[in-house]
């Protein structure tokens, strides 16, 4: 298990399989999400998550999970947002947001084929996956989406994002996704 600290925050992170005390963890948690753990197939994945030293040590919420990497290509990621305490959390095909001062999931969502990673800019979540790019806001509210096709890659200028799908280079406002000439 990996154990990871961000300011208040520290995230107790298991990829493949739960942990040996993983009923202790759920008894002691304020929050568990368990979701498809009770399948055959997929990988588990095992996210706990606490602010600042209470909950006498055990991570406040829990989230296990079982999700599809049919070809073993790609990686969970993580994404907290300290302001609005929000854990943007992607692995195989599922997407999730909480929210951790709540302790309540937001929403559940899916990307075709594959979850890469989780990036900020400015009050801007970016979600980067296999066919898709998403933006969202801090407080969870998913902004736009669009379709891309590997090879693909972008930046983010001020408000603008520069999209490269395959040479094709097209630029979009990151608050609404409206296509830039």
């Amino acid at each position: 298990m990996i154990s990871i600290r961000m300011e208040d925050w520290e995230l107790w992170i298991d990829d493949g399989r739960l942990p040996t005390i993983f009923a202790s963890y759920l008894k002691n948690a304020e929050l568990v999400d368990q979701i498809d753990i009770n399948n055959d197939e997929g990988r588990f994945l095992f996210l706990g998550i606490s602010k600042g030293a209470n909950n006498n040590g055990w991570p406040s919420v829990i989230i296990a999970q079982k999700y599809s990497d049919h070809q073993q290509t790609f990686s969970p990621g993580f994404l907290v947002v300290p302001d609005t305490s929000l854990i943007f959390l992607g692995a195989g095909e599922r997407l999730l947001c909480y929210d951790l001062e709540q302790k309540v999931r937001l929403w559940e969502d899916e990307t075709h084929c594959g979850f890469w990673g989780w990036s900020k800019s400015g009050s801007y979540i970016l979600m980067s996956a296999e066919l898709e790019f998403g933006v969202w806001d801090q407080s969870g509210k998913k902004l736009w989406s669009t379709f891309v096709e590997p090879p693909w890659s972008f930046k983010v200028q001020e408000q603008i994002l520069e999209l490269d799908v395959m040479g094709d280079i097209q630029k979009f406002r990151l608050s609404d996704g409206v296509k830039m000439d």
